[in-house]
């Protein structure tokens, strides 16, 4: 029985401490002797998934070509894989991802490395959503298409386009390489 009363006893002083050790924190903040942010970004309390596990669902990307030129309609009129100093490389992507909770939101993230391996241009999009839809499908596909000019001065050879899709909501990430000529 004394050992029982023991440890309540200081499981009280331990709470009475907290309390205690709280409040003057609070008094120091009121009175300005301790300084607190303001600008400080909120951020939702809970935010953590309980019960930890990828979310099921699938994220693929089925065609990535590059093309002469990509119409309105999202089709590749010509595709090729070789392309001159100051032309459009056009590409198009086909990627095919499962709904969450009837939504689909997908990112888009690229680089291109030239012949030596270097990066010359890189687009990385973390949170801007270049797809955001709400489907009664189990599965929504859909068309990126985007182009880019090669310089004056771009190196010939070989060049590597490294393509990144993300669909947050699944949590699921498909990245691709493939590979394309400049030529003179």
């Amino acid at each position: 029985m004394d050992k029982r009363g023991r440890i309540a006893t200081e499981i009280l002083v331990f709470m009475i401490l907290v309390v205690a050790v709280s409040a003057v924190i609070f008094f120091l903040v009121s009175i300005g002797a301790i300084k607190v942010k303001e600008n400080v970004p909120t951020q939702p309390i809970l935010n953590t998934e309980f019960l930890p596990g990828s979310r099921s669902g699938y994220l693929a990307l089925k065609t990535f070509e590059f093309c002469d030129f990509v119409g309105s309609n999202f089709e590749c009129e010509e595709t090729k894989n070789e392309f001159r100093r100051a032309e459009n490389v056009y590409v198009r992507f086909l990627v095919e991802s499962s709904t969450y909770n009837r939504d689909v939101a997908l990112i888009r993230n690229y680089q291109i490395l030239n012949p030596l391996g270097e990066v010359v241009f890189e687009a990385d999009q973390k949170n801007n959503y270049f797809f955001e839809i709400t489907s009664n499908k189990q599965s929504e596909p859909v068309v990126f298409a985007d182009y880019f000019v090669m310089d004056d001065d771009a190196q010939l050879g070989e060049y590597t386009l490294k393509v990144i899709i993300e669909n947050p909501l699944l949590d699921k990430k498909v990245m691709a390489n493939k590979k394309f000529m400049v030529v003179e």
